[in-house]
């Protein structure tokens, strides 16, 4: 009858007792292991002896001057070592993410909130927290606070409205400008209320965007009906085809620069809809990640 394989070594041998076992090597004595680890003798006795018979073989050669290692102790030193290391390292890396040093943030922020500083802040704490990642995504308002409520953001940055069941921190404003066509009637003006535009047909975002809901409203109290006569992608279209006659617009006043070259006249909006308030939103201020609420304390809408 064939003998029985030796069953496998125990695989619950915990940190303490490697660490004791290395401070027996280093110290050659389980006494002065013993006074390293701020433990009793008797303890450091009893978890060498439990991890020889885990392993099966003797590990240390104890004698009137101390402990040194056996063969099977030497190789078991080396790792010991890497192990204690990888630890080390898990637990600086652990204490990272939980201090927020470390950690990834998922960003979904509209058209409107990157026309302030918020660029410039994003990229202020990417330098200051290297290590901390940040995926932006950039999308109408509604849709960010969509991705925050559904999960698939940790924050959103954009127009304060249309934030049911989110929290939300107010985050500067989105200066607003009529755009028209440079021959346009309007052209000359030097503001506008929107009111001014409602005789003209007007062109969108065809996404959901907040600021539609705000014009709505605005035309109601002017008793007037908007008429919209195209619905496109971005805010760089709705210019091109003011540009080409086809309407009038409403849209970031920070677009002015970048659309220079085309025939149009950015006009500033006045009264109560020349701007828009931004907000940062939120689910759950508490439930964020470290790391996200470094981001929110780095923008000044929570406190460290």
């Amino acid at each position: 009858m064939k003998p029985s394989p030796p069953a496998p070594p125990s695989r619950d041998i915990d940190p303490v007792s490697l660490r004791l076992f290395l401070a027996a090597l280093e110290e050659g004595s389980l006494a002065r292991a013993a006074a390293r680890e701020n433990i009793v003798p008797s303890a450091v006795s009893k978890r060498m002896s439990e991890m020889e018979d885990a392993f099966g073989v003797p590990l240390l050669e104890r004698g009137v001057k101390g402990v040194q290692p056996t063969p099977a102790g030497d190789a078991l030193a080396a790792h010991v070592r890497r192990v204690l290391e990888d630890m080390d390292r898990m637990h600086r890396a652990m204490a990272g993410f939980a201090t927020g040093v470390r950690g990834h943030i998922r960003l979904a922020v509209s058209f409107a909130a990157l026309s302030g500083d918020l660029p410039a802040q994003i990229q202020s704490f990417r330098r200051a927290n290297p290590q901390i990642d940040i995926s932006l995504e950039e999308d109408t308002t509604q849709t960010a606070f969509r991705a925050v409520l559904e999960g698939r953001a940790d924050v959103a940055a954009g127009s304060d409205f249309g934030h049911e069941g989110l929290q939300v921190f107010p985050f500067g404003h989105c200066e607003l400008a009529a755009v028209v066509p440079g021959r346009h009637v309007l052209a000359d003006r030097e503001t506008l209320g929107y009111a001014q535009l409602l005789p003209f047909e007007q062109i969108e975002l065809n996404r959901d965007n907040g600021i539609s809901s705000v014009f709505d409203q605005a035309a109601r109290e002017a008793g007037m009906t908007r008429r919209i006569s195209a619905r496109v992608s971005s805010h760089e279209t709705i210019c091109l085809l003011v540009s080409r006659g086809m309407g009038v617009a409403v849209v970031p006043h920070y677009l002015k620069p970048r659309l220079a070259h085309l025939d149009i006249r950015f006009i500033p909006l006045e009264g109560p809809w020349s701007s828009t308030p931004l907000c940062v939103a939120v689910r759950d201020p508490e439930a964020l990640s470290p790391a996200a609420r470094a981001l929110l304390a780095h923008l000044g809408v929570l406190g460290e």
